[in-house]
């Protein structure tokens, strides 16, 4: 799913002026279906960039297409014309842009991300950092499994690393987008929170080990009032072997309670 309605016009503040090019009655249909496109009449603007694209060869004609298909959910036909937009002009960024958006509409969020960092990575233009943005949001929802009331559950080490790297290449971009801002912050405190040790059970556990702990030093100091050396290295490695055993059996991240706790209700599993 695409993040906003956002994500698929804020490429438009990129239009150069030969995106206006052709004859005038060209660029009175595109003008009008951009216009509609930006105001949500999808119907309006698919008729006149149809029209615009049967009088003149244009690259944006195509991509505003590409656009209308990919508001109404079919992004496989929204790629189609992205892909022949950049045929026609292969470094239009809004071509790239669209497709990216596409991508992470069929779910390959991280396909996108990774493109778009190998071409735009260390572009300082908004636009652009935008959508990088956008799409590091993306793909630490599709990572992620989701219960059947629909929140976002972290559920395997892999997860939680992918999420820690988008939210911070979401805050290192540095966006404007105060929602984009505050959902990597809140994301990162739930990484940082995730990998946070706890007992479980915590009574169980912390008996345990004071008694391994005491267990451990009644042999020491018995060993000791006795001169009984390999009675005190007995009592040492029992008690620092069980207090292992304990750390091993019942300390455990808090990630990993959450989503044990969840795991009846998860409908769909992240990527592992």
């Amino acid at each position: 799913m695409l993040r906003t309605w956002q994500d698929v016009i804020e490429k438009w503040r990129l239009s150069p002026p030969e995106a206006q090019e052709g004859p005038t009655e060209s660029r009175l249909y595109f003008d009008r279906a951009l216009s509609a496109l930006v105001k949500g009449r999808l119907d309006d603007a698919a008729v006149d960039f149809e029209r615009a694209a049967a009088t003149r060869e244009c690259a944006y004609d195509d991509i505003g297409l590409g656009d209308v298909f990919l508001a109404r959910g079919r992004w496989r036909a929204a790629a189609l014309h992205y892909r022949r937009a950049a045929e026609r002009d292969p470094d239009n960024v809004l071509a790239v842009l669209g497709m990216s958006q596409a991508r992470v509409a069929s779910g390959d969020a991280q396909g996108a991300a990774a493109e778009l960092e190998a071409r735009f990575g260390g572009s300082t233009d908004p636009v652009v950092r935008y959508y990088l943005a956008s799409t590091w949001c993306s793909v630490s929802e599709q990572v992620r499994s989701r219960t059947a009331d629909d929140a976002l559950v972290i559920t395997s080490e892999h997860q939680l690393d992918v999420c820690e790297a988008a939210a911070r290449r979401i805050i290192d971009l540095d966006v404007r987008d105060a929602e984009l801002r505050r959902g990597a912050e809140l994301l990162l405190d739930e990484v940082t929170a995730g990998r946070r040790w706890r007992w479980q059970p915590e009574g169980i556990a912390v008996s345990l080990a004071v008694l391994a702990v005491s267990l451990g030093l009644i042999l020491v100091a018995v060993g000791g009032l006795a001169g009984n050396v390999s009675l005190v290295i007995a009592g040492v490695l029992l008690g620092g072997g069980l207090l292992y055993l304990i750390v091993v059996r019942f300390r455990r991240q808090t990630w990993r309670s959450r989503a044990d706790e969840l795991a009846e209700s998860i409908a769909r599993r992240g990527k592992q």
